[in-house]
């Protein structure tokens, strides 16, 4: 029984250690990528910014009107290196605990609003349609949240939408008032996700791994910081789709009034 009892505790703080190193390691691996995208950021803030100014050829002409469509073509994938970066780098803050939430009053149908503005472009040019269907309750809620977390929420998942729903296709973009918050949703005709995927979806770096989707993966951070941030405001999100038929992504934000401290979800 002595034997038994050691080897047990012998066990457990093997188990322990080794809890340990991962915790460690995971910690490392946040700081690593937390500094490497604040090093990315600040070249590639200068190629966007010139790229800009060529774009908008605020020197003179260009010339050749192909050049305008390069400076246009650097200008918009350097926007989604950007997006990716910032993607990433509030991905290790929350998993580091280092993520801290700026509260101030929000009125939902414009915080909507300016999200859409955001997306109009690049839906247009997919050629999707997108609407609002605001329910009385909620179109003057105002809820106590990080203005930049809830535009990042709401920007991953209308990219998503976009992303995955065929031209001609209506991306729907809502918010009802629930018993103790807001619940904003976004549904879209895509291809949908068979059903035993949808569980990993809101874990970093998971993506659907259907062979037609591929050409259209990203890293998979997307949901996965939806759900964070969402549960950093002490909310949750939900994914209901359909093969064939689209999907539609909910998330629930608490109206809290007063701020609150909420632990990065780990």
């Amino acid at each position: 029984i002595t034997r038994d009892t050691s080897e047990r505790k012998k066990h457990e703080i093997e188990m322990m250690e080794a809890r340990e190193r991962a915790e460690a390691a995971s910690r490392t691996k946040s700081r690593f990528l937390a500094n490497m995208s604040h090093e990315l950021r600040t070249p590639l803030n200068a190629i966007i910014g010139f790229s800009e100014m060529l774009k908008l050829e605020m020197f003179g002409k260009l010339g050749h009107a192909r050049y305008v469509e390069y400076a246009q073509l650097i200008n918009e994938s350097g926007g989604l290196l950007l997006d990716l970066i910032s993607d990433i780098l509030d991905m290790s803050k929350i998993e580091a605990g280092k993520y801290e939430l700026h509260r101030e009053p929000i009125n939902v149908s414009e915080a909507i609003g300016s999200a859409l503005k955001l997306m109009y472009g690049r839906a247009e040019e997919s050629g999707l349609a997108l609407t609002t269907a605001i329910c009385t309750g909620a179109a003057s809620t105002v809820i106590f949240a990080d203005e930049r977390a809830l535009k990042q929420i709401l920007l991953n998942l209308l990219s998503n939408a976009v992303k995955f729903t065929q031209p001609g296709g209506r991306i729907i973009v809502g918010a009802d008032a629930t018993g103790s918050g807001i619940r904003f949703r976004v549904t879209d005709p895509g291809r949908g996700i068979p059903k035993e995927q949808i569980p990993r979806l809101a874990q970093p770096f998971e993506q659907v791994s259907t062979a037609a989707e591929l050409a259209k993966q990203g890293t998979g951070l997307g949901l996965a910081l939806v759900r964070s941030l969402a549960e950093l405001h002490g909310g949750s999100i939900r994914i209901e789709s359909e093969v064939g038929r689209g999907t539609t992504v909910t998330v629930d934000i608490p109206t809290n009034e007063t701020p609150a401290l909420f632990q990065a979800v780990k």
